[in-house]
């Protein structure tokens, strides 16, 4: 049975981690010396293209909603692709559809299998140096400059593929209009979200995964007192909250946490509540000292959590969605369509295409609604 855990993707991050770090010691020696033996032989080209395939995962994985949101599973050569439940066959989950429709709700038989189809995507083709002129240090960082680019490319295809199934929409849809629609719409209507055990109460379960925050005009204290507030309903930890970089929507959050918002005593012109959304002074001197570039992310303490907040470049204005301790979606990458190769053109004598293919299925058990949140705190324009 597929065990739900998040845990299996810092063990394969760290996996590739391990691989790449001992074939760079070989082939990606830092002296020319080195790296002119990956001329000498067959094998030397092997290694240097299993370092390559790591250096892109690693890529793909750096810092991604991939690895918030998704639990990933590897099926080998010619294997089926099941979905399997532990619960009763009334229970549905969304797969992806290959056709660009929103995706099709499946059911499991008897025996608790439902089967997946998986589809194929690949990345823009970049032109990188040729593997015989990689001995030339300056040639090897051009190659691995286009192989980022690359990668970054693989990240948001996935990003969009996984956000899309998570909130119901068409896999072709861009996120902003799938996230607000989201959040307009009924999520559980229809949705086997609850399959409790026999005689237990049902009466203090949430009805839904939307936070309507948007009075709140921001990041404050308050909206996060609502996510903590979801997050036990729900019984889960909060994870990440990955917030829009438009907006800048922290600055309300750096705002309730002045000096002024923490003193207990309060001068003319200054709010009396103000204490009340403020930051205590040790988060406030943490959160003072976080980079908050778009695309960085950065932790705080958190009703005795740790949160994670991340800049998302795709999010809509005034919107944000938080992920748990749970997996949102199941996705499995199957192996042998897994495509990473280089396209000689007898035109170019330095330079050839790369392009990077994967074939994956993705499905969302409709219990798993439960393990994130989407929520609105407002536009942030004039803060």
């Amino acid at each position: 049975m597929f065990i739900p855990t998040l845990d299996c993707n810092q063990t394969k991050v760290a996996q590739f981690a391990a691989e790449l770090a001992s074939i760079k010691s070989r082939d990606y020696a830092a002296s020319a010396n080195a790296r002119k033996e990956i001329a000498s032989g067959l094998g030397d080209f092997n290694q240097l293209s299993v370092a390559e395939a790591h250096f892109i995962d690693l890529a793909v994985h750096q810092d991604a909603f991939l690895d918030d949101a998704a639990v990933q599973q590897d099926v080998g050569p010619g294997v089926p692709i099941y979905w399997t439940s532990e619960y009763a066959p009334t229970v549905g989950a969304s797969m992806a559809s290959v056709y660009g429709s929103a995706p099709a709700t499946i059911y499991q038989t008897q025996n608790n299998y439902a089967t997946l189809t998986s589809f194929p995507f690949e990345a823009e083709e970049v032109k990188v140096p040729k593997f015989s002129l990689t001995q030339d240090i300056a040639k090897l960082h051009l190659r691995e400059k286009g192989l980022e680019r690359q990668a970054e490319a693989l990240k948001l295809l996935y990003m969009r593929f996984i956000i899309n199934t998570m909130l119901g929409q068409p896999l072709g849809l861009d996120i902003p209009t799938s996230v607000t629609n989201y959040w307009a719409g009924t999520p559980y209507s229809g949705k086997n979200v609850y399959v409790l055990d026999p005689g237990v109460q049902s009466t203090s379960v949430e009805t839904t995964n939307v936070i309507d925050a948007s009075a709140e005009l921001g990041i404050t204290m308050s909206f996060l007192e609502q996510v903590q507030a979801q997050a036990m309903l729900m019984g889960r930890k909060v994870r990440t909250i990955h917030i829009p970089v438009a907006g800048q929507p922290w600055r309300k959050l750096l705002r309730s946490a002045t000096i002024v918002a923490n003193q207990s005593v309060f001068g003319a012109g200054v709010l009396p509540n103000a204490g009340l959304k403020a930051l205590p002074e040790e988060n406030w001197k943490q959160l003072f000292d976080m980079n908050l570039n778009a695309g960085k992310s950065f932790t705080l303490p958190m009703f005795g959590d740790l949160w994670k907040f991340k800049a998302n470049n795709v999010l809509p204005q005034g919107y944000c969605i938080i992920t748990t301790d749970q997996p949102a979606v199941a996705l499995y990458n199957i192996l042998e369509q897994s495509v990473s190769t280089d396209i000689v053109d007898p035109r170019d004598s330095y330079f050839e295409g790369h392009y990077e293919k994967r074939q994956i299925a993705l499905v969302q058990p409709d219990p798993w609604l439960r393990n994130f949140m989407v929520a609105k705190f407002g536009n942030t324009t004039n803060l």
